[in-house]
């Protein structure tokens, strides 16, 4: 996966979104609704003063991914489809680094994008989906100066809330 961008390179961007792939866990409360706040953990943070790259440590990088994901050669195939002289292909999640960069290890496709834009636990004041600052977010780090060129690629929720 390469984390920089050429300069000048204004290829439109196709951001995949790969949160909902590997998540089980539900809150109850109110503070830590998703969707009041994008992501439980920015309740937790806010509310109740949780540490998130602990968070992180005990809940996303503890799950035991490896014996639900699998590689998947029909994806891996779709990706390698993609023109990259004509789009590039960037990961965009609400997980921490370390947890997006696993799930698409353990699908087998991490070498097919071009970089990841990933909620910063480690910041001071992270910024989630689906604030629009995350999509700021997502579009600088790309290196994609117009929003008609960045296209997002995400699965469609089936749970009502």
């Amino acid at each position: 996966m390469i984390d920089t961008i050429m300069e000048g390179d204004n290829l439109p961007v196709f951001f995949f979104d790969i949160d909902n792939c590997a998540r089980a866990l539900a809150f109850t409360t109110d503070l830590t609704r998703a969707a009041d706040y994008g992501l439980a953990i920015e309740g937790l943070v806010r509310h109740h003063k949780v540490d998130p790259l602990e968070y992180n440590s005990k809940v996303d990088d503890a799950l035991p991914l490896e014996e639900v994901i699998a590689p998947d050669p029909a994806l891996r195939r779709l990706l390698e489809d993609l023109d990259t002289s004509k789009v590039r292909p960037w990961l965009f999640t609400n997980a921490y680094i370390t947890h997006g960069k696993r799930v698409v290890a353990l699908l087998g496709v991490s070498d097919l994008f071009q970089g990841i834009t990933y909620c910063d636990y480690g910041a001071e004041s992270f910024v989630c989906k689906p604030h629009r600052a995350m999509f700021a977010k997502a579009q600088k780090e790309a290196g994609c100066n117009d929003p008609a060129r960045c296209f997002f690629v995400g699965q469609r929720s089936t749970t009502s809330r």
